[in-house]
């Protein structure tokens, strides 16, 4: 898992973790869901998925500025510096965020790898995203494979705050 990757890896640098969000939706009759919500968001879909957020207003990041961490399925990780103009971050403005930024990664990907993504109908056995050679160096997982279920914020000794996703697949 992309959180437990980062955890190990980052364990000197990120810190004390602080904070969990979670991030659910309200399921729909298809999703057969007993409780009537889902327990993530989908990275594909977040211009839809905030339209069934569970709480989108709700300030769920009292910080003004913080830096996301985006690792998984990358093999050179993306860091981006967040800034908000209130006092902190809405759930609803956290996953806009978090899925305009997958959607540009793949993008760059794809631009800027010599070796193509294998369109899903023309994968063999295994329908995994092969490993492609740019920019980020995405492995194993088209975007719509990918979920978010919390982001785990975390302080440093300097006060800086990080921002790592665990994401599914």
């Amino acid at each position: 898992m992309a959180l437990a990757q980062a955890q190990a890896a980052q364990a000197d640098t990120l810190g004390t973790l602080i904070l969990s969000i979670d991030n659910s939706v309200k399921a729909t009759p298809a999703d057969k869901s007993p409780d009537s919500t889902l327990p993530w968001v989908s990275i594909a879909e977040t211009d839809t998925e905030i339209k069934r957020l569970i709480n989108p207003d709700e300030i769920v990041l009292p910080f003004t500025r913080a830096r996301l961490i985006i690792d998984y399925p990358l093999n050179n990780p993306a860091i981006f510096e967040l800034s908000a103009s209130g006092k902190g971050f809405t759930r609803k403005e956290l996953i806009k965020y978090i899925g305009d930024k997958y959607h540009m990664i793949y993008e760059e990907e794809e631009q800027s790898a010599t070796t193509k993504t294998v369109p899903l109908n023309e994968r063999k056995e295994l329908i995994n995203r092969n490993t492609t050679d740019g920019k980020y160096g995405v492995w194993g997982h088209d975007l719509s494979d990918l979920s978010l279920s919390t982001i785990e914020v975390y302080r440093d000794d300097k006060g800086q705050i990080s921002l790592v996703l665990d994401i599914n697949s």
